[in-house]
C-alpha cells in the first residue's frame, strides 16, 4: 500500500468516526432536553389513564446511570411505548420505589442498534450508583450483585432482595443475559435534573 493511500484511509476513518460521535452527541443532547423539559413541566403521568397522548415528555420517571453516561425516561407499564423495541422497558410485575418492598425491573437492548440503551451496562461494577427520578423524588441505588443467567425470558430473583432495582440486557455471551441488582439506599425530594 502506498503512503498516499494509507493517509486517505486514515482520513476516511477519522471523518467517519467524527461523524458517528457527533451523531451520538446530538441524540444525547436531544434526550437531555426532553428529560429537562419533562422535569421543568412536571408532566408525570402516573396513572396513564389509557390516553393516547403519549408524547416524549410524558415519561413516568427517569433512569440515570452517570458511570455509563445514561439518562433515559421510562413509561408506565401499560403504556404502548413501554416496549424494549422502542425504549427501556419496565417489566411486568414490577413495583415502583414509592411502593413498599418492591422490585423495579427494567430491560433494554444491548449491542449497536439505535435502541441499545443498555449497550454499556456491562461496564458497571459493584457499589456503582444508579438513580431513579419518580415524582420528583430521587431514589439512589447501589449495585450489590452482578451475574449472568440463561436467556430464556425469565429472571429468577432471590426473595432476599426487596426495595431493589433490577437491570437486564443481553450478554456478549451467546444465550446469556446480564442481570444487575441494586439496593435502594436513599431517597430525597428534588426537581433538578441529574
Amino acid at each position: 500500500m502506498t503512503k498516499k493511500l494509507k493517509i486517505r484511509i486514515i482520513i476516511i476513518i477519522l471523518i467517519s468516526t467524527t461523524m458517528y460521535y457527533f451523531h451520538l452527541f446530538l441524540n444525547q443532547q436531544n434526550e437531555h432536553y426532553l428529560i429537562k423539559n419533562y422535569l421543568e413541566n412536571k408532566e408525570t403521568n402516573i396513572e396513564d389513564n389509557n390516553n393516547n397522548n403519549n408524547n416524549s415528555e410524558n415519561y413516568l420517571g427517569i433512569l440515570s446511570i452517570p458511570k455509563i453516561n445514561l439518562e433515559k425516561g421510562f413509561y408506565n407499564i401499560n403504556n404502548k411505548k413501554n416496549n424494549v423495541n422502542k425504549n427501556i422497558q419496565v417489566l411486568k410485575n414490577s413495583s415502583f420505589p414509592n411502593e413498599s418492598s418492591g422490585i423495579l425491573a427494567i430491560a433494554s437492548h444491548s449491542g449497536n442498534g439505535k435502541n441499545a440503551y443498555f449497550k454499556n451496562l456491562h461496564k458497571l461494577k459493584l457499589q456503582d450508583e444508579i438513580y431513579i427520578n419518580l415524582n420528583n423524588i430521587i431514589y439512589t441505588y447501589k449495585i450489590i450483585n452482578i451475574y449472568e443467567t440463561s436467556k430464556n425470558g425469565k429472571i429468577n430473583i432471590s426473595k432476599e432482595y426487596n426495595n431493589c432495582l433490577v437491570l437486564t440486557t443481553c450478554s456478549s455471551k451467546k444465550n446469556k443475559q446480564l442481570v444487575i441488582i441494586a439496593q435502594l439506599i436513599t431517597k430525597k425530594a428534588s426537581i433538578e435534573a441529574f
